[in-house]
């Protein structure tokens, strides 16, 4: 069974390493044209501001793609961590008796990060969000809060939630499944819960929030 974060964390060393090919890939079309020259002099010499228009182009091409696949990886690697923070705080619910697996895979929605069972059967999925600053909802969405400016976010947490439940209600053949959207490091203003069918909540709120309901 894997441990928190631990699929994300694999995902974030696999673009890494990606990442470095592509730098290194980078590295080596720079260099082509001062190598160019031991081998090939004359051509080199009557082409030699094609040769290094030809070699800047693909080396951009490989640099750029490399740069996005370690942002990539830094957004992977910080999500890991708020899957593991997340995990820290659940720990008192598994001396409970609450069933808890991390990083479950559904064909139809990917990995769902936490899912669990109370004592009295009943059953929650877990999205954790890394996202930080405040977040508020208008009783329909979620979105950012700084000062007086709103910001959406790039995704509809709350459908994605309430696919994930569906998704392992099927999965674990289920009456029914409660979604959460838990994040491990923004503090969650909401006047209202759920939020759409969706409980959405700090890390500190989240163990009350799954015993008021568990």
């Amino acid at each position: 069974m894997p441990r928190a974060g631990q699929n994300v964390r694999v995902m974030a060393r696999q673009r890494r390493t990606k990442a470095v090919l592509g730098f290194a890939i980078a590295g080596l079309w720079i260099l082509l044209p001062w190598v160019l020259p031991w081998f090939l002099p004359t051509m080199v010499l009557s082409l030699s501001g094609w040769v290094y228009l030809g070699c800047l182009v693909p080396a951009s091409f490989s640099y750029f793609q490399a740069q996005q696949l370690w942002s990539k990886a830094n957004r992977a690697d910080q999500g890991a961590a708020g899957e593991e923070a997340i995990a820290a705080v659940l720990t008192p619910l598994q001396n409970e008796g609450w069933q808890i697996e991390y990083g479950v895979r559904d064909r139809s929605v990917g990995d769902v990060d936490v899912f669990l069972l109370s004592p009295q059967g009943r059953a929650y999925t877990i999205d954790v969000k890394s996202h930080r600053g405040e977040v508020r909802s208008n009783g329909k969405q979620l979105y950012r809060q700084y000062g007086r400016s709103q910001y959406p976010f790039e995704k509809d947490f709350l459908n994605q939630a309430k696919r994930q439940a569906v998704a392992m209600k099927k999965l674990k053949r289920l009456t029914f499944v409660t979604p959460v959207v838990a994040f491990s490091q923004a503090r969650v203003e909401v006047e209202q819960n759920p939020i759409a069918g969706v409980y959405v909540v700090g890390k500190q709120d989240l163990v009350r929030c799954l015993r008021s309901l568990g």
